[in-house]
């Protein structure tokens, strides 16, 4: 799909499995395919949402989401801090 190596390079490194969330695919079979809820098989094709540049800019987000986002940024770049001894 990409024929930009660098960026192949990057996402191959980044996720060397896939994009697939096997923990996730895990839950979403036992908490709900199991359970007989309601499901809707797809192709791969179809499962794309496009969403408009304009769209995305005009999007506004709950002040208390974005505080709760502040707070999980501050959080991992602490985290991601090498300390030098």
């Amino acid at each position: 799909v990409f024929n930009d190596k660098t960026l192949l390079l990057h996402i191959t490194k980044k996720f060397p499995s896939g994009f697939r969330d096997y923990k996730l695919e895990d839950k979403t079979i036992k908490f709900w395919i199991e359970k007989n809820l309601p499901t809707t098989k797809i192709t791969l094709d179809t499962n794309i949402t496009k969403l408009s540049t304009d769209l995305i800019s005009k999007i506004q987000f709950n002040p208390d989401l974005k505080s709760k986002i502040k707070i999980f940024e501050l959080k991992g770049s602490k985290l991601r801090k090498k300390r030098l001894y």
